[in-house]
């Protein structure tokens, strides 16, 4: 009996990798509405205490994603060619956040950075939305992109409505107190 062995090449890593580093973001990025909705309970506890893992574990996974692509290409003149893509670029300038993000993903750029710390995590955001720039513009179409970012949209949707609904409430409250 033979074995026919087909080994799996730096090509065939390069979507799981983008994929599970995309899934692993937005579930990141999920915590704190998810939080803010549905307030303290052993689940979004749960949650938030792993929220950083996550986060690093989502970077991990980028940058499996690039050192993939980098074997794939092979050829450097290629790769500094394909960065002017835009499919491409958008790619490389949220890795770029990412491993920022990732770097200050620790006890100590915490207090060093201080404030600065939670406007710096804040660009996840730019990071989310270059990645599904990126994710489309690679494959050519727009469905695995928008089923893995609705979730994400619909809780953040969600959770602006809850802030505007608590902040009418708040001066509805005091206008009937004047």
């Amino acid at each position: 009996m033979q074995f026919s062995h087909n080994p799996t090449t730096s090509f065939d890593l390069i979507h799981p990798t983008g994929e599970f580093s995309v899934r692993l973001m937005i579930i990141a990025m999920m915590i704190s509405p998810l939080r803010q909705l549905f307030g303290r309970r052993g689940w979004t506890d749960w949650l938030l205490k792993r929220r950083r893992a996550i986060g690093v574990a989502a970077f991990g996974y980028a940058l499996l994603h690039l050192v993939f692509y980098l074997i794939d290409m092979a050829v450097w003149e290629q790769v500094v060619k394909d960065a002017m893509i835009f499919s491409i670029w958008t790619g490389y300038i949220a890795f770029a956040i990412f491993t920022v993000m990732a770097l200050t993903s620790n006890d100590s750029a915490m207090r060093m950075l201080r404030a600065n710390w939670k406007r710096l995590q804040r660009f996840v955001y730019a990071a989310a939305i270059l990645t599904a720039l990126h994710w489309v513009y690679v494959d050519g179409e727009w469905r695995g992109a928008l089923i893995h970012f609705i979730p994400l949209a619909a809780l953040e949707i969600a959770r602006v409505a809850h802030i505007f609904t608590k902040r009418s409430r708040k001066t509805a409250q005091v206008g009937t107190v004047i």
